[in-house]
């Protein structure tokens, strides 16, 4: 979503109309989902419109974000099929894919490819597997150092199974994934941090890192994942400064936890919408895009890959996260328009990590519709 030297879009960005029927436009994005009423706007004014020139070069920043992500560290097996298998039958597997996976550790590498600077927090085991994910890490020049080994459990090793359609079956064990803890937490690294990206793990581990976090000064973000409705994370939710969710995840916090993402009163609440883009909530309003048009092959780590390019460009705008996250969702249309656009190329990738970079997200903006890069902005 965004390239060094392009062209930065059409000369003015009308306003997208709000009766658009999004199944007229087969875009895909980050995590699929089902079509939500994004909520009431009854007091929001249709204003400001987008900018018409936004700055779609963030990379020239001199900023170097130094991010820690904490969560998962999975080795990934991904089989390509004509068919998934009936129940008791067999089908031919056509493409064999391994390669590091889990969400913390897909977008710290993810924000090293965009020029970031990536430490991961999180645990595997003493095994082949373990070995083969840090080296992934390392290779990609993320820090591993400080993933805790458990020589006593196997490393969780997740296999995936797509097929022609691009429709998914995961099979996946826990094995050494939450072994990592808050007493594992390495003081130093966290200082020197601008921010923490948080992922699914146990809620007292989040609660605690998120807090060390605040007590830093880092800023901190937080992809809970699916199961954000059936753990305790109502702690580490309301130490969160920006929250990325789904929409079936999104209708989770609202029926589990006080915080209404559709329409947060303190904090900066991403919404993925799959086929239909994602859009970016704050207390002071909201601003939307609705993805690039692509074929998808397979959309494991979109999301992941989403976040990665959302937080490489946020995170490079001290008008955005130089004093905590910023509330004007005017400032969000770029990093909004990065995440979409390594969203999209994740989704064409055959396995969970996805090599991205400027010049990739460029062409993805690039060739895309005129269309494709209008932004819906309410406040």
């Amino acid at each position: 979503m965004s390239e060094e030297g392009a062209d930065p879009g059409p000369e003015t960005a009308p306003e997208r109309d709000r009766n658009h029927d999004p199944d007229q436009s087969p875009n895909h994005g980050p995590d699929q989902s089902p079509n939500h009423d994004p909520g009431p706007s009854s007091n929001r004014d249709p204003e400001p419109s987008p900018d018409p020139d936004p700055n779609l070069e963030p990379e020239a920043s001199t900023t170097t974000p130094k991010v820690i992500s904490a969560g998962h560290i999975n080795w990934d097996v991904t089989m390509h099929v004509g068919r998934l298998p009936e129940p008791d039958g067999e089908t031919r597997i056509e493409r064999l894919e391994q390669s590091g996976g889990g969400s913390a550790a897909n977008v710290a590498v993810g924000l090293v490819d965009l020029g970031g600077q990536s430490v991961v927090y999180g645990s595997v085991g003493g095994d082949e597997s373990g070995a083969l994910a840090l080296r992934a890490l390392a290779n990609a020049g993320v820090d591993p150092g400080h993933v805790l080994i458990d020589a006593d459990a196997p490393t969780s090793v997740k296999y995936v199974i797509v097929d022609a359609d691009g429709e998914l079956m995961m099979l996946a064990n826990d094995g050494a994934n939450e072994a990592f803890s808050a007493a594992d937490l390495d003081h130093d690294t966290l200082d020197a941090a601008d921010h923490l990206h948080l992922t699914s793990q146990r809620p007292e581990t989040a609660t605690a890192l998120a807090a060390a976090a605040g007590e830093a000064g880092a800023t901190r973000s937080f992809d809970p994942g699916r199961r954000v409705g059936d753990r305790a994370y109502d702690a580490a939710l309301h130490a969160t400064d920006v929250l990325f969710v789904n929409a079936p995840e999104a209708e989770a916090v609202a029926e589990t936890t006080d915080i209404d993402p559709w329409e947060p009163d303190d904090r900066v609440v991403v919404i993925k919408l799959g086929g239909d883009g994602a859009t970016v909530r704050t207390p002071h309003g909201d601003v939307s895009h609705p993805g690039f048009d692509i074929d998808p092959v397979d959309t494991t780590g979109a999301g992941d890959a989403f976040a990665s390019g959302f937080l490489a460009t946020a995170l490079r705008d001290p008008a955005i996260a130089g004093d905590g996250f910023s509330h004007d969702p005017r400032d969000y249309q770029v990093p909004l328009l990065v995440g979409n656009a390594c969203g999209a190329l994740a989704a064409q990738a055959v396995t969970a990590r996805v090599d991205l970079s400027w010049d990739r997200i460029r062409e993805t903006m690039g060739g895309s519709p005129e269309t494709d890069l209008l932004i819906e902005i309410r406040v």
